[in-house]
């Protein structure tokens, strides 16, 4: 009688401090609860194929819980490497993906809770660069399509080589590539060869400048010589004959009140003297 009061009271003793050690977990939004069970004596552990959802579990002792971030996530990385000739190159690539909702305990038990360090981080390190690897410096830092075409196939990558081969139940939202630059030595540098270079330009078309005007100037002078000596004029008569030129183009092109004051002796006409005349 006494034995089975006391098997009696093992049972409820046993089911007493089974309750006061279970407990309640509260499960985030955005997040997946997923069930581990971990038996101290009898029975067989593993993952609860089906997630706890939003909300607060009374779980068991023996059950751990992990809660996965169902949410896109954002998972950087820095570069410095080098291009297609030998420059070095600094930049950020961000990979946004999250894990599907419902299969987080396949996530769990497959890959475990960091899927990404464990599975994903180091491959895809290699597709950026790869991918940089095959761009020029001036490409990489100058042309704003080669972002996009680095990003388009840095994702073809993720997607086919990880996530597709290996069933992974992540659902990749997109690949980003950061501003592409290189040290700051090497763009002090790149600067001053640019201004140089614009210098050098700069100096050759004026000199292509000076040598045209000069090349006009000498056929204004051989075509005013050939003038002259068509119309039989003497070297100062031929400027006479300009000036007046130049003044009768001022006074067709000027306003109609303008006066004109024409003093011939000062600006040495060439006329002829008074003795000439006797």
């Amino acid at each position: 009688m006494r034995q089975r009061i006391w098997s009696k009271v093992t049972i409820v003793g046993a089911v007493g401090a089974l309750l006061l050690t279970a407990g309640c977990v509260a499960i985030e939004a955005g997040h997946e609860g997923v069930m581990v069970e971990q038996p101290f004596f009898f029975g067989h552990g593993g993952v609860d194929p089906v997630p706890s959802k939003t909300g607060r579990v009374w779980v068991a002792p023996t059950t751990k819980v992990v809660e996965v971030d169902v949410r896109p996530l954002q998972y950087s990385e820095h570069f410095d490497i080098i291009s297609a000739e030998n420059a070095p190159v600094s930049f950020d690539a961000f990979m946004i993906a999250h894990v599907l909702e419902g299969r987080s305990p396949e996530v769990i038990s497959r890959f475990g809770a960091n899927w990404y360090q464990n599975n994903v981080k180091e491959a895809f390190r290699t597709f950026v660069r790869e991918e940089v690897q095959r761009y020029p410096l001036f490409q990489l830092t100058t042309d704003p399509t080669t972002r996009t075409k680095l990003q388009d196939a840095i994702a073809r990558e993720v997607q086919s080589k990880l996530i597709d081969k290996q069933n992974m139940p992540i659902r990749l939202n997109r690949v980003v590539v950061g501003s592409i630059l290189p040290p700051k030595g090497v763009v002090e540098q790149t600067t001053q060869t640019i201004v140089q270079e614009q210098r050098k330009i700069t100096m050759v078309e004026f000199q292509k400048a000076e040598e045209a005007r000069e090349k006009a100037e000498k056929q204004r002078g051989i075509a005013d010589r050939a003038y002259r000596e068509s119309l039989g004029l003497t070297a100062p008569e031929f400027v006479d004959l300009r000036r007046i030129e130049v003044q009768k183009e001022i006074v067709q092109h000027s306003p109609a009140a303008l006066t004109v004051i024409m003093g011939l002796e000062r600006f040495g006409i060439n006329l002829p003297s008074p003795s000439a005349d006797r």
